[in-house]
């Protein structure tokens, strides 16, 4: 099978139309085109931080359990995110939770309680990579 023009310009002009059907009749547009489009990049991306938060956690609960000197301290903390729409509230609880040495005990409101190992498990959650990353979902 050969393309030839012909078949190009029709295929472009099928296109086009079906473009504008859904455009007029389904509540379509190219600006949610670009939104979701958008949205799939922040997803890999965020996924890799995740890789990469994932694998520093590891390192620091492997720390802790294999060091004889280090006392570990488990504690509760609450800190209070600046992520506001449930799925993206969900997908930081989950995130906290995938974290070794970390689980989130409750959410309610914006407020998070976690349950840590310890205090360098969770420093600075409140501006961590994640989170900043999580922002921009809700932009």
């Amino acid at each position: 099978m050969r393309l030839s023009v012909g078949i190009v310009i029709a295929g472009v002009v099928i296109s086009a139309a079906l473009y504008r059907f859904a455009y007029r009749h389904m509540e379509y547009s190219f600006t949610n085109d670009y939104k979701l489009v958008r949205k799939c990049f922040l997803g890999i991306q965020y996924a890799l931080i995740l890789v990469w938060e994932t694998a520093k956690s590891v390192i620091g609960v492997l720390r802790i359990v294999f060091s004889p000197t280090i006392k570990v301290q488990p504690r509760v903390i609450y800190f209070r995110t600046v992520v506001k729409t449930e799925p993206v509230l969900a997908v930081l609880a989950n995130s906290i939770t995938l974290m070794p040495g970390s689980v989130v005990v409750a959410l309610e409101d914006g407020l998070f309680c976690i349950h840590c190992l310890d205090d360098s498990l969770v420093e600075n959650i409140q501006d961590s990579a994640p989170v900043r990353h999580l922002r921009k979902f809700e932009e």
